[in-house]
């Protein structure tokens, strides 16, 4: 069965064989160099889902104009479709198509963690785009929003634990607002199903509570170690855990920590947001030598596309300057 989870973002759509497909809202030039690329693995394991009852995987390739001098992947938070995440990513892809990068979305939203299925997809993805659009395999960043920013920095920490394990190696990765340490959010989940305060993130709770007991074998505190293994970062761990592969790569954190929005909209506080991990783990970085972290303090600037305030949005990361720093680090 396929979960459909409320993200609070509203689009015009139109029909494809009976399911709704958001309408792209890119111009015309950028439309006509915009291709959807099928994968061949089918989606056995609701890789992506809010798709109806579709099993095909695939990924979006925005071309740009004149010579690829570089490549940007971009990764879906848990449960926005492809063509949502595009839309939250307007201003970006005008400036990749005139700064000369290729722009990668594919079709995951809804994994846990990097196991063997995902890391299948993703590498199958990125292979084919590589071969497809004959792009330099060392002009390559990755990046996301929640989930997404979570699994762009997981990819990156397994590329230089075991470059064989990935099918490509990122020269600098980013995240806007993920969560990095699993117990932490393991926790935060608990309180926030006990609260009963907020439909949205209470169904969020329960819904990722169920997947970790299941997937990772019971609480961090059942088996720290499954925890760890999985998280981006670990405050529980010497050096920070995973994080310590990340000590040579360029890497940006966008967060809006806006703790009025959180202890009013949803009675959550510092415990509960994503920027305890995200400080933590750069102030890690820099502390061993990484003068390449940094945590960008977008605070206020969250907003959705229909306008609604909420300081975890695509908009914290503001296009202008990301990509100045993707283009920086592509060179």
């Amino acid at each position: 069965m396929r979960i459909l989870m409320n993200i609070g973002i509203l689009f015009i759509s139109f029909s494809v064989f009976g399911q709704k497909v958001p309408e792209i809202n890119l111009n015309k030039t950028l439309s006509e160099n915009l291709e959807k690329n099928k994968v061949e693995i089918v989606d056995e394991t609701s890789l992506y889902i809010n798709d109806g009852n579709s099993n095909e995987l695939f990924y979006y390739a925005l071309k740009p104009k004149g010579k690829i001098k570089g490549t940007l992947i971009l990764l879906p938070p848990t449960a926005q479709k492809v063509e949502d995440a595009i839309n939250n990513n307007i201003k970006l892809a005008e400036l990749a198509f005139e700064k000369g990068i290729l722009l990668i979305i594919p079709s995951i939203n809804y994994n846990l963690y990097l196991d063997k299925i995902a890391m299948d997809f993703l590498n199958t993805t990125f292979k084919n785009a590589i071969s497809k659009y004959q792009v330099p395999k060392d002009k390559i960043i990755i990046g996301g929003f929640s989930l997404g920013g979570m699994n762009a920095i997981r990819y990156v920490e397994l590329s230089k634990e075991n470059p064989d394990l990935t099918s490509i190696q990122p020269v600098a990765v980013y995240g806007i607002d993920p969560p990095l340490d699993w117990a932490r959010i393991y926790y935060s989940f608990q309180r926030t199903k006990e609260l009963n305060f907020s439909e949205v993130a209470v169904n969020e709770a329960k819904d990722y509570l169920a997947k970790l007991d299941k997937q990772f074998g019971g609480s961090p505190k059942a088996v720290p170690n499954i925890y760890s293994k999985h998280s981006m970062y670990s405050k529980a761990v010497k050096g920070g855990g995973n994080a310590t592969f990340l000590i040579d790569t360029p890497i940006r954190i966008y967060s809006d920590p806006d703790i009025d929005w959180h202890l009013t909209e949803r009675q959550t506080d510092f415990y509960d947001i994503n920027a305890l991990d995200q400080t933590a783990m750069i102030n890690e970085l820099r502390i061993s030598g990484n003068q390449e972290a940094e945590f960008i303090n977008a605070l206020g600037k969250g907003y959705r596309l229909n306008g609604i305030r909420h300081p975890h949005s695509w908009s914290i990361a503001e296009p202008n300057g990301l990509m100045d720093w993707i283009i920086d680090k592509i060179n």
